[in-house]
């Protein structure tokens, strides 16, 4: 349980960058950032600080398959969140 509410903060927060306006796009690709290098580093601390005895499983547990995947879903928000960003930087210059 020590990961796992965590992890689910990390990807509940990573996913509500969505509701912040588009005009703020630099703070919603710099929290979506740090969100997904903070599943990234949960996912590292797992193997190494938090699961000590792990170290010598050669193999894919539970954990490190529930760490992986919210990387991935962090990793995710923030791929969405540069093309929305992108898409919005190419819609106002053709306004103008």
């Amino acid at each position: 349980m020590t990961m796992v509410f965590p992890t689910i903060a990390i990807v509940a927060l990573s996913w509500s960058t969505f509701f912040v306006p588009v005009s703020v796009s630099t703070a919603r690709l710099s929290t979506s950032l740090l969100l997904a290098l903070s599943s990234l580093v949960m996912n590292v601390l797992c193997r190494t600080a938090l699961a000590p005895d792990l170290k010598g499983v050669t193999y894919l547990t539970l954990i490190d398959l529930w760490t992986t995947s919210c990387f991935l879903f962090a990793a995710a928000a923030l791929v969405l969140q540069l093309i929305i960003v992108s898409r919005a930087a190419s819609q106002q210059q053709v306004r103008r």
